[in-house]
């Protein structure tokens, strides 16, 4: 969880309300979200607010580089990122946010952004309350697109809406609903995606008090073509300093990942990634760094 996730779930928390609709399910994705990849970053921070994390990473054969600016101060939080992939091309990222109380403003520049063949800047602002919780997302150049979320209930119950409309052909391009239940050893959302066509069910359960020990699934179900996909996992923090991470999932693949801390924010992975109906194939096996000065 990066700053601004941690900012969000602080006002959420804040309000007793429910969170943002792109946190329904959220806990579960990112304990299986990681990557079997070999990588290497280093991070300097300043003494007025500045963070700087030069990076390379291979995953697979693709390889990639580049460098991240995080500067922090109070109520202010700008992110400059930059990336170079195989065929030498860069692309810049600007993240500037704003945070007052309940409210937050963030405006995103990306150029040049290559999907776009053109730079992209977006506006976003989210707002919440205890009751409810609202994101819109509008461009500031020639896209016509708008995406628009907004959630009611509470903490532990939600429900919530996604929809992207574009104001050229007055239509919805997407909708997306769903259900969100959360307690203190569990977490679970059920959402609907692709205009009614994709259906997806996620549920996170917490063994203990403190959340060391957890197993997750994830289930996915495409109706049109009645196809199934899904994830499962664990992870177990097993001290403060080693947290052991595994996922299994429809393609037959077990994934695994090993994070110890060497020192205070500062840690190395060792990850594999294995196929148990084939074991004849060599089991991939990856190093990472991470080192805070």
């Amino acid at each position: 969880m990066n700053s601004s996730d941690h900012q969000e779930s602080a006002r959420s928390k804040e309000t007793g309300g429910p969170g943002l609709f792109s946190d329904f399910g959220k806990l579960a994705y990112d304990l299986l979200r990681y990557r079997i990849n070999q990588s290497f970053n280093i991070s300097t921070s300043s003494d007025f607010g500045l963070t700087l994390t030069p990076y390379a990473a291979r995953h697979k054969k693709l390889s990639k580089a580049g460098v991240t600016a995080e500067y922090n101060l109070e109520d202010t939080h700008a992110t400059i990122k930059v990336d170079v992939n195989p065929e030498l091309q860069i692309s810049t990222t600007l993240t500037m946010s704003r945070t007052w109380p309940f409210l937050k403003n963030t405006v995103l520049v990306k150029f040049p952004d290559y999907n776009y063949r053109e730079f992209q800047i977006l506006h976003e602002v989210q707002y919440f309350h205890k009751r409810a919780a609202l994101a819109m997302t509008l461009p500031l150049l020639r896209s016509p697109l708008i995406q628009l979320s907004a959630t009611v209930g509470t903490a532990n119950l939600a429900f919530g809406m996604e929809t992207i409309y574009n104001t050229s052909s007055r239509q919805f391009l997407m909708f997306d609903a769903g259900i969100s239940m959360t307690s203190l050893n569990c977490d679970g959302s059920i959402i609907l995606e692709n205009k009614g066509d994709y259906l997806r069910a996620s549920y996170i359960h917490y063994f203990d008090h403190e959340r060391k020990v957890a197993a997750v699934a994830v289930i996915g179900r495409t109706l049109s073509r009645k196809e199934n996909a899904f994830a499962v996992g664990a992870s177990w923090i097993m001290d403060d300093l080693t947290t052991i991470k595994a996922r299994f999932d429809s393609r037959g693949k077990l994934v695994t990942v090993l994070r110890h801390k060497i020192k205070p924010k500062s840690y190395f992975t060792i990850s594999g990634e294995f196929e148990p109906k084939a074991l004849d194939k060599t089991p991939e096996i990856r190093l990472g760094l991470f080192l805070v000065l």
